[in-house]
């Protein structure tokens, strides 16, 4: 009997986005179809609404972005119809041929974080290449997601510094050693445990699986950091870009030497220049065109 034939190697998700960005550009159009913006394309709201918002986004950026990052909550608030959506969403992003980073941010332990890894990062419904992690439960409680992530091509953000004012007491707090001595800071922590991660592609030569959720207006809470984020390896997931006030010169501030590995995440920036296809696509080109002097 003849032996099986082999299946072909998955790309690393490090990889992939390098290739993307070097194609299409480092913007990340976030496809989140709040109450406000269903409302002024003119879409009912419900899994119906958001889930043609969503194919008109797609069907006007498909052939221009690389990375689509659907915001899960705003497809659950509809039950199984907005369910149903965000799957048709993550399919569609696959068809076209762009990166789908849904945006989750789940965190658990054990068994649980495993079943919410095996539902983004395996074959099936929910399929993406890549999901948002939140590790205040401990990094390493998300070790079920890294694995099945680096086993099958696909990649994680892991929510590191964000832009969001009560963050900053959470991951800016001080790690202590035995002797009650501050060491590090959470975040300086999630940093160095990401680029450990991440070591093995590095020697490769090519970004690694875990990457870093960093928001474009941290500013200087980054102080003191910058080394870490050099030395991680990771693809950083920057949302703030836009609409939350982040631009091409507060992104250049944040990120230094790292900003050729940054995917810049915008939504209502971009969104609220709809429904018009052509206005879709001027805005998608001008937020890209602020943002190519920060990675040639």
């Amino acid at each position: 009997m003849s032996a099986a034939p082999e299946s072909d190697p998955v790309e690393p998700f490090g990889k992939r986005c390098q290739e993307t960005i070097a194609d299409q550009g480092p913007l990340c159009v976030g496809i989140d179809p709040h109450p406000e913006l269903l409302e002024a394309w003119g879409l009912p709201r419900s899994g119906a609404g958001v889930w043609d918002f969503s194919m008109r986004v797609l069907d006007a950026l498909g052939d221009l972005c690389g990375f689509f990052k659907p915001q899960s909550a705003l497809f659950e608030e509809y039950g199984s119809s907005g369910i149903s959506a965000l799957t048709a969403t993550l399919r569609a992003i696959h068809d076209v041929g762009a990166l789908s980073i849904v945006d989750v941010k789940r965190g658990d332990i054990g068994s649980t974080m495993s079943a919410y890894a095996r539902a983004y990062l395996s074959e099936g419904p929910l399929e993406a290449d890549a999901m948002t992690l939140s590790p205040f439960l401990g990094f390493e409680s998300l070790r079920p997601a890294l694995d099945l992530a680096k086993q099958n091509g696909k990649g994680t953000f892991v929510l590191a510094l964000t832009s969001n004012p009560e963050s900053a007491s959470i991951q800016s707090a001080m790690i202590m050693d035995d002797g009650e001595t501050p060491v590090k800071s959470l975040a300086a922590e999630i940093m160095q445990r990401a680029g450990a991660e991440n070591q093995e592609a590095a020697q490769a030569g090519y970004w690694g699986h875990v990457g870093l959720v960093v928001g474009a207006t941290v500013g200087e809470r980054m102080r003191g950091l910058e080394s870490l984020l050099d030395a991680a390896n990771a693809p950083l997931l920057v949302p703030g870009f836009g609409a939350q006030g982040g631009n091409a010169e507060s992104v250049a501030k944040v990120f230094g030497k790292a900003a050729e590995r940054i995917i810049v995440s915008s939504s209502r920036g971009i969104l609220r220049r709809g429904p018009e296809p052509g206005a879709l696509q001027a805005a998608f080109g001008e937020n890209l065109e602020s943002l190519k002097s920060l990675i040639s």
